[in-house]
């Protein structure tokens, strides 16, 4: 016959067991929660008193001045170095400096802010409405004079059906289709190398395109339709003629040009 012990178990002293162990344990949090708090107060402290902003750096800005750019930051020495949010900063540069493409503000710690600047670069002139506007690739208005003969070595742009031109923003067509026009226009100035050729780009008209090519040709190109196919066949024909060679080429008809010389 098979024998079975059985030991009986002292409930007393596994309690007793059971209650250090649960001890241990909250000892234990205790101390890690001690341990994260005086650390939270210690980083704090450091940031409160040794994170001060002591220099601002501005890099890539030609057209504005550091001071400039600097009174646009409601920052000043002494202040914490985390005590803004670059984005609203960053937003008003923009707003209030019309030739800035883009801003990005870093912290530089401990106690340097640095400000790195991208300008825009302005490619038409406009006269629109008896004023002369200095515009980017992108329509963005860069700046407003009264000098009709400003900026006249950059590319003059005709414009029609302009319904807003104000500085720091986009130039608004009463037809949304004529920025589109332009747009593509310059992408594909870019896309074959031509754009520092372009002297003058007629968009009155969408259905009636003109440009001059290097002040050497005066170039129809009809409408928008099948552009950049037009603008390479406009290239591969230049190429193909003296190079002192002047007149007026038209690609209107993407299949089929026509070109006279002068």
């Amino acid at each position: 016959m098979e024998q079975q012990k059985f030991v009986r178990k002292n409930t007393a002293i596994y309690d007793n067991q059971l209650r250090q162990e649960r001890k241990r344990a909250r000892r234990k949090v205790f101390y890690v929660f001690l341990l994260t708090f005086v650390s939270l107060v210690f980083i704090a402290v450091c940031v409160a008193v040794f994170l001060n902003v002591e220099e601002f750096k501005v890099n890539g800005s030609e057209r504005y001045s550091a001071e400039q750019i600097i009174e646009l930051i409601p920052i000043e020495k002494g202040d914490n170095i985390f005590s803004f949010k670059s984005s609203e900063i960053e937003e008003n540069i923009k707003i209030n400096l019309p030739y800035v493409n883009s801003v990005e503000i870093n912290r530089d710690l401990p106690t340097t802010i640095e400000i790195n600047i991208v300008e825009e670069t302005p490619f038409y002139a406009a006269n629109i409405a008896g004023s002369r506007y200095i515009i980017s690739p992108q329509l963005k208005v860069l700046e407003k004079t009264d000098d009709k003969e400003a900026y006249s070595e950059i590319t003059e742009l005709s414009l029609n059906n302009v319904r807003r031109c104000l500085v720091g923003n986009q130039v608004e067509f009463v037809d949304s289709r004529t920025l589109d026009a332009v747009l593509t226009l310059y992408e594909s100035f870019e896309t074959n190398y031509i754009k520092e050729k372009i002297r003058s780009v007629d968009i009155r008209s969408r259905f009636d395109i003109y440009i001059n090519y290097d002040n050497r040709f005066e170039v129809y190109l009809g409408d928008i339709e099948n552009l950049d196919i037009k603008i390479q066949f406009l290239v591969g024909i230049i190429g193909e003629l003296d190079e002192n060679a002047k007149g007026t080429i038209d690609v209107s008809n993407h299949q089929e040009a026509s070109v006279a010389l002068t």
